[in-house]
């Protein structure tokens, strides 16, 4: 994902790396050289007032991302321009200045009188820093395929993480602060680095743990969301406005999306570009068009029959660096590489809508988190259990655990892809929206009942349409989704429709699609080569991917494709 880097040394003559970027859209590349660091960033040319890259004789300051608060900040702060509130901020509030963004970002601040870097990430790490310690110099950056590279270009050694490999393999992206490289971590959500000389800490400046439940009434948190909810979507839409752009959002048939786009329409939002993705002729289909049509907005339709973008390995690989299995953005990438984003703005999603509002649940109450909890594949499981359950242990709850990993770690792999043309923002990934719905109680959460609610008494207009997952429009009786899976199901079975599965039948595809099922299996064969030095992880691959799904086929391939990218 496009972004920044840094390497800071007091020995190491970092003008000469001569680093070289890969991104799928148009890049502005800009640099600043001191007597002890290199910076670069190679963003994409959007938002670019958000975007600081400038400096005065006491300070240096990059912001990579969006910041949706950023006008009221430089308000609050009496400042005449983007620069000077984070120059302002960081006088009055410290090291944690940026506690106060709302958005997506992450960043750097250099302050030239102490001799001290800030290098940090958002509270969801959707913006990811990536980082090494060694040889006497620290690398910090927002793709792993750049620590890498330099990493090469200084001939230091570096190895693949087993651990990381096998959570690819397993959960389909990595767990805490792994990485597919043994000596490069990521910066956790809600954290920065500090370094001062030769000394690197690590510090937090928000997490979502020890969240007590509110006691307030379900009318009064059903208010609240709403409340909370609508001044995210207002922030990100007049972002738009800021820079005179036209607004594009993802629609489906699910209710995150939906509720993103019917509100922004409720708020008097315009001129909104829908695009929505899937099988042709599947309910994400219809129900999207359905949607967009009613309210007035644009509709784009890009079909995925038949699975073909499949194909394309390298490119969804390049833009998660690896670190998440390729299909979960290929079908994205496949549709929005066609687009011009030149007028448009950010991109708006519902991205962690469902996990911020129980559907990370599996009980009407809290569980501690399990082995598997999350995961894609269980076939090669026993290989990561140890490290796993150590790995677990640590959240209060299955719903943290999974927020913290599918979420944080895996969810964002569609932003990654988004972010090679564009800018992205969810306002469920709003801060305060998610650490107020992980304080309501689980028994309001479980089976998105809460969710529904607030449909049905704050826009009822919203539940008209039908669900994709359950088949029936939101309905607050529990029964009635569960009697339309067993009949869908039982549908399914006796006319054999496996293509109306899901929005992407993978299974389906794999079977039908003799020239993908070719490239598959072609793709394994060829590149199993990459995977000589590892004989265990070999020999595991060879066995997930023969008697895998297609999913787990290409968990395979993504592991064999960002070997390629790092390592090759």
């Amino acid at each position: 994902m496009p972004g920044f880097v840094t390497v800071i040394s007091k020995d190491l003559d970092c003008d000469s790396l001569g680093i070289e970027y890969n991104c799928l859209g148009k890049l502005v590349i800009e640099k600043k050289q001191y007597d002890n660091a290199l910076v670069e960033r190679y963003t994409i040319p959007k938002f670019l007032e958000d975007k600081v890259f400038r400096e005065d004789e006491e300070v240096f300051v990059l912001i990579e991302g969006v910041i949706l608060n950023f006008r009221d900040l430089k308000s609050k702060y009496a400042s005449t321009d983007y620069f000077s509130a984070v120059k302002n901020m960081y006088r009055e509030n410290g090291d944690d200045f940026f506690s106060e963004f709302k958005g997506e970002f992450s960043g750097i601040l250099y302050d030239k009188i102490n001799k001290k870097w800030l290098v940090f990430t958002n509270p969801t790490s959707s913006k990811p820093v990536y980082f090494y310690r060694g040889n006497g110099f620290c690398i910090f950056s927002s793709e792993l395929k750049v620590v890498s590279q330099i990493l090469r270009k200084l001939n230091c050694k570096y190895s693949l993480d087993r651990l990381g490999a096998y959570f690819l393999l397993t959960y389909g992206f990595m767990l805490a602060d792994y990485t597919l490289i043994e000596e490069v971590k990521k910066l956790m959500p809600g954290s920065y680095a500090k370094i001062e000389g030769d000394k690197v800490s690590f510090h937090e400046y928000t997490k979502f743990e020890n969240i007590q439940c509110t006691n307030e009434s379900k009318e009064e948190i059903i208010d609240t969301i709403d409340i909370l909810f609508k001044e995210s979507v207002r922030l990100e839409y007049e972002k738009d406005l800021e820079y005179g752009y036209k607004h594009i959002a993802t629609l489906s048939g699910g209710l995150d999306s939906r509720m993103n786009v019917m509100v922004a329409n409720e708020l008097g939002y315009r001129d909104v570009l829908n695009i929505t993705l899937s099988q042709t002729n599947y309910y994400d289909e219809n129900i999207a068009k359905k949607i967009a049509s009613d309210i007035g907005y644009g509709f784009l339709f890009c079909s995925l029959d038949n699975g073909n973008y499949l194909k394309n390995v390298r490119d969804p690989v390049l833009c998660n660096d690896g670190l998440v299995l390729y299909p979960g953005s290929a079908h994205l990438l496949s549709c929005i590489e066609k687009i011009n984003f030149d007028h448009f703005g950010l991109m708006h999603t519902g991205m962690l809508g469902s996990g911020a509002v129980g559907a990370y649940l599996s009980k009407p109450r809290l569980v501690r988190p399990t082995a598997a909890a999350g995961a894609y594949s269980l076939y090669l499981i026993e290989r990561v259990l140890p490290k796993i359950r150590s790995e677990v242990e640590r959240y209060e709850s299955e719903e943290l655990f999974k927020l913290h990993n599918r979420g944080f770690n895996g969810i964002f792999n569609g932003n990654w892809t988004i972010n090679q043309f564009t800018e992205s923002a969810s306002p469920f990934m709003d801060v305060e929206l998610i650490r107020y719905c992980l304080s309501i109680p689980p028994s309001l959460k479980y089976r998105r009942k809460i969710t529904i609610e607030w449909i049905h008494s704050r826009h009822p207009d919203a539940a008209k349409y039908i669900w994709e997952l359950t088949k029936i429009r939101p309905s607050m009786n529990r029964i009635l989704p569960f009697i339309a899976k067993v009949l869908r199901r039982s549908y399914i079975k006796a006319f054999d429709k496996t293509n109306l599965l899901s929005m992407n039948p993978f299974q389906h595809w794999y079977r039908t699609n003799s020239g993908l099922r070719l490239f598959v299996n072609d793709y394994f064969r060829e590149n199993l080569y990459l995977l000589d030095d590892y004989h265990q992880l070999k020999t595991d691959c060879t066995s997930l991917f023969n008697q895998g799904t297609l999913l787990e086929k290409a968990q395979v391939m993504t592991l064999m494709a960002a070997i390629k990218l790092h390592f090759s």
